[in-house]
């Protein structure tokens, strides 16, 4: 029988020959060595599976270590270990990647890491990583840190802080977010552009609205002038200077003329008649003087409140609403009566608030306009009607300013999007209007919302801002 070779060597060492014993020996002997052969085989096949299954394995690790160092530098990020105490450090090879560092070179200590970290983040991360060693736990914050090249560059760091052999160790990831952060200041500096194109767009809404009432006015205050000069023109007062001129030459003989000349006995009842046709002319031209300066009052009111709506919006003022609901409808009046719209009232009483009144009256305008074009889209209801409604809301502390209107109303699929912008059901509408007031309603810490039942059944706009009373002033002594 062949023996493993390891089992033949020590039997070689030992001179065992099978043929030095008897056969009953020799039957035992042989009986045991191959059981000891058999164990000898079995170790070497536990050792072949095993350095087998080393060898895969390393060449697994390879593998996943290699497609780790992939995925690290497709994603821009690397992995980091710390030690700060006793200040040892470890960066995965990514991670020297992003610094701008050979791989390999030691990592920067703990101290140069500060010193690479913006000034203005500086004191943040220190801070973390006090309160981090202080408390186990998972941390994360972004900030910007100086890289080989001399740029600064943005880092989303989260980590982990665990104790390890009695130290605070932290284990993180830095994710280089350095592109993601310029197009966020991209994207920021075009959404204030199109917030200033949206306020800018608005108040030319206004203005244009104003302008338009304007030249209402302008136009009646024309009639009333030219109404003037033809009525002038017309006066009986030029008979005056002709009753005047013939007293005059007959002034020597003034009671001798009356009493007795033919032309002098009609003198008195002329000057009676021409009296009463001045007191009348005088009647009409007074009545179409006060419409003149009523015209030019509300022209310097409507300028009043395009000086209000026109200056810097920011500056929270102690606003009366209904006062300020009244200043909007005077700024959106586009001769309501002549068009059949019935302006309805309906305030509870509400204190002065503390907000902004630019933002306030842009909303107020914008939403009254709308109103008074849905209106005049309906031809259903032969009376339209806007009804704006003041009312308190105590239990969340809000105002609310109800526009409402029986007009065209709003198909229930844009009810939801009434609000974005660039929408609108306007032929040369623009979409931004409700956009922005959405927008200043929520900068003044409200909303706006909007309530229809359909086309035909009217809208309904819900102004909502926080009722912020006046402190009152501070008592002395």
């Amino acid at each position: 029988m062949e023996y493993h070779r390891l089992l033949q060597r020590q039997m070689n060492r030992l001179n065992l020959k099978l043929t030095d014993f008897s056969s009953e020996q020799k039957e035992q002997l042989e009986g045991f060595l191959q059981l000891v052969n058999k164990s000898y085989l079995e170790a070497d096949q536990e050792r072949y599976l095993s350095e087998r299954s080393m060898e895969i394995s390393s060449r697994e690790l390879l593998e996943l270590n290699k497609n780790l160092e992939t995925a690290q530098h497709m994603g821009h990020l690397g992995y980091w270990e710390a030690d700060i105490v006793n200040d040892k450090i470890f960066w995965s090879k990514e991670l020297y990647i992003l610094h701008g560092l050979t791989p390999g070179e030691p990592p920067p200590k703990y101290d140069q890491f500060l010193k690479s970290v913006h000034e203005d983040d500086r004191a943040h991360i220190k801070s973390l990583i006090k309160i981090a060693l202080a408390k186990e736990g998972t941390y994360k914050t972004e900030l910007r840190i100086r890289v080989a090249s001399g740029e600064y560059r943005w880092f989303h760091v989260m980590f982990q802080s665990f104790l390890k052999d009695g130290a605070h160790i932290l284990r993180g990831i830095s994710l280089d977010i350095t592109e993601r952060k310029k197009t966020e200041q991209e994207i920021t500096s075009l959404h204030n552009q199109l917030i200033l194109a949206s306020r800018l767009a608005g108040m030319a809404d206004v203005a244009s609205s104003l302008l338009h009432n304007v030249g209402n006015v302008l136009n009646s205050a024309t009639v009333s002038v030219d109404f003037l000069k033809e009525f002038i023109g017309q006066s009986k007062i030029k008979e005056v200077d002709a009753i005047t001129l013939l007293l005059q030459e007959n002034l020597s003989r003034l009671p001798e003329y009356i009493a007795t000349d033919p032309q002098g006995k009609f003198v008195p009842e002329f000057i009676i008649v021409l009296l009463q046709k001045i007191k009348e002319e005088y009647t009409l031209i007074s009545k179409e003087v006060d419409n003149l300066s009523k015209h030019i009052t509300h022209v310097n009111d409507i300028i009043v409140s395009q000086n209000d709506i026109s200056r810097a919006s920011g500056m929270r003022e102690n606003i009366f609403l209904p006062e300020a609901i009244d200043t909007a409808l005077e700024m959106t009046d586009f001769a309501f009566e002549e068009h059949n719209i019935h302006i309805m009232k309906n305030y509870q009483k509400t204190p002065f608030v503390l907000t902004d009144k630019v933002k306030l009256l842009q909303i107020l305008v914008n939403l009254i306009r709308n109103a008074k074009d849905a209106l005049m889209e309906n031809s259903v209801d032969a009376k339209k009607i806007i009804t704006i409604f003041l009312k308190k809301d105590n239990l969340n502390n809000k105002l609310i300013i109800k526009v409402k209107d029986n007009g065209i109303g709003i198909a229930a699929e844009n009810l939801q999007k009434i609000f974005t912008l660039g929408f609108t059901t306007k032929e040369r509408g623009h979409g931004m209007g409700l956009h922005m007031s959405a927008l200043n309603a929520k900068e003044m810490g409200g909303s706006l919302e909007v309530e229809s039942g359909g086309i035909g059944k009217g809208a309904t706009f819900n102004l909502i801002i926080p009722k912020v009373e006046v402190p009152p002033p501070l008592m002395t002594t």
